[in-house]
């Protein structure tokens, strides 16, 4: 029989203090909810901040770059192949399509995939270059990832910080060094900056 009164106790407890247990329960109930719907607000703040400095960094972008020929603004994926490559958004582009910053010409599209493309670096290139009047030829990265040029056309038309730009007139970088004997010739070039891009304009050339 104890149990039974241990029943009626606890019964006649529940009735005679049930709205105080009421709202206990609600008040639980209310904090739990208002902690879900504060990490909710939070998720959704975090979320808007991040899109706002997005598109304060699209803005930005296209607002500093300076070209006059058509092109298209894309986002850089990620970093394919360590200092090699980098993949950007889209697929509407051609092989050989100038790729520019806000500061000048980083690389070409190297391939098109699906909904991706890639970017050869500038010193991976091979291209052709004008300094002034005279012409030459991208052949690799130094060790220090400036641009090493041959094949110039006349060196000694070719002065210490003269600037550099591919057969388009797209700004690459200036002349750091100047090589010019019997056993080699070659141009160092400091190319714009490579690193930390987060936009691109790809403009249409044919290369």
């Amino acid at each position: 029989m104890k149990p039974n009164y241990i029943v009626y106790i606890l019964l006649i407890f529940t009735i005679l203090f049930r709205n105080n247990l009421l709202n206990i329960i609600t008040n639980i109930n209310d904090t739990l909810f208002l902690k879900n719907d504060n990490l909710e607000i939070k998720l959704l703040q975090d979320k808007n901040n991040y899109l706002e400095n997005n598109l304060k960094d699209l803005l930005n972008f296209k607002n500093n770059i300076n070209l006059k020929d058509n092109y298209i603004i894309s986002n850089i994926v990620k970093n394919s192949y360590g200092l090699n490559n980098l993949i950007i958004n889209g697929s509407d582009y051609k092989v050989g399509d100038e790729v520019i910053s806000q500061d000048g010409l980083i690389g070409i599209i190297s391939k098109i995939n699906s909904n991706t493309s890639e970017i050869n670096y500038i010193y991976n290139t091979n291209l052709v270059v004008k300094i002034n009047n005279e012409t030459g030829k991208i052949i690799g990265p130094d060790d220090m990832h400036n641009l090493v040029i041959k094949e110039v056309s006349n060196y000694t038309d070719i002065k210490m910080n003269d600037y550099v730009y591919s057969v388009y007139g797209t700004y690459l970088g200036k002349v750091i060094k100047i090589k010019y004997d019997v056993l080699d010739n070659y141009l160092t070039v400091k190319t714009v900056p490579l690193n930390n891009l987060n936009y691109v304009a790809v403009v249409s050339r044919e290369i």
